[in-house]
């Protein structure tokens, strides 16, 4: 039995677009720097995902009214539907190879009303193994809470090339959220090599929705790699409902407020309120520990015109427990709202 040595690999986590521009050329450019991916080599039976950004430095709204998949065996997840100037969210799909063998293409077709009607193509490539099949397709750890134990997700991998010396030697990841290794099963007589991958993912990995991949390496030189998609839903001890607040459309020095609870499964205290800009207030109606606290967030419009946002953290007495994130926008306009 062979084991490989445990590797390390991370997560994204998406945020602020930067700074919003006037943009006069080829929109669509700018608002989709991606528009095609190649997964190269992979699995049968792998679901392979792919997120495409959706960054909007326009000084538009950007609406996503619908989309089509270019194939039944494509599945696509909307960040969001609204994109506000200054702000960015992905278009996730994921392609389940089980059904196919070769060269595939995929995808999907958005369809936008704002600031124009556009259809915008997003496609996929790939080429699906024959000789390789992924049971479960990934390392999907479905919803995960902070917990002192570390979940596990495992899978087979089943070789059947007709290579008696095939065996997996190395996983190339990306940083430290998860642990991954494999050990190899069995050598069957028909010429079935099994081995098992298990990732774990690690205390430390933040909060919020995160994919990875895990690229196997084997000691076949004709096709040497192939990735294993990750994913995982970590849910923080604090919410925030709701974490994303759109103030709309304001005149200069107008002041509006919002309400939001943060919530946990115990009573805590709100420990520190940090707003990354000085338009936004953060107040809490009262100290000490409960299991739900309201918080009132005030802006003061700035004088400039155009789109803003800022960030909010709330941080807690919680042990080991990351700040909570509120993220707000606003469209400062001269006309009335």
């Amino acid at each position: 039995m062979r084991l490989i040595a445990p590797l390390l690999l991370v997560f994204s986590v998406g945020g602020m677009a930067g700074p919003v521009v006037a943009y006069d050329g080829d929109w669509r450019t700018v608002v989709f720097p991606e528009r095609a991916y190649d997964f190269g080599v992979v699995a049968r039976g792998s679901r392979i995902r792919h997120a495409f950004p959706v960054v909007n430095r326009t000084n538009s709204e950007i609406r996503i009214v619908d989309w089509k998949t270019k194939c039944g065996c494509t599945d696509v997840k909307v960040g969001a539907k609204v994109i506000p100037p200054g702000a960015q969210t992905t278009i996730e799909a994921t392609i389940d190879t089980t059904k196919f063998q070769g060269f595939k293409a995929s995808g999907l077709r958005l369809m936008i009303d704002r600031p124009v009607w556009e259809e915008i193509d997003l496609n996929l490539t790939c080429v699906i193994r024959g000789d390789l099949t992924l049971v479960p397709g990934l390392f999907d750890f479905g919803v995960v809470r902070r917990s002192a134990k570390p979940p596990t997700a495992v899978l087979t991998l089943t070789y059947a090339g007709g290579r008696s010396d095939w065996e997996i030697t190395g996983l190339k990841t990306q940083t430290a959220a998860v642990k991954a290794e494999a050990k190899e099963l069995s050598r069957t007589a028909d010429g079935q090599i099994h081995w098992r991958i298990t990732a774990t993912l690690q205390p430390g990995a933040a909060p919020g929705f995160f994919k990875d991949e895990v690229t196997v390496i084997s000691n076949d030189p004709a096709n040497a790699a192939f990735p294993i998609s990750v994913a995982a839903n970590i849910q923080s001890a604090v919410t925030v409902t709701p974490s994303i607040i759109n103030f709309g459309t304001l005149q200069p020095g107008q002041t509006v407020s919002k309400v939001i609870h943060v919530r946990s499964g115990s009573p805590f205290s709100i420990s520190k309120l940090e707003s990354s800009g000085k338009e936004v207030e953060p107040n809490k109606a009262k100290e000490g520990p409960a299991v739900d606290h309201v918080v009132t967030l005030v802006l003061h419009a700035p004088t400039t015109l155009g789109p803003f946002h800022a960030m909010i953290d709330v941080q807690t007495d919680l042990k080991d427990e990351p700040p909570a994130r509120i993220k707000t926008f606003a469209n400062v306009s001269a006309a009335n709202p």
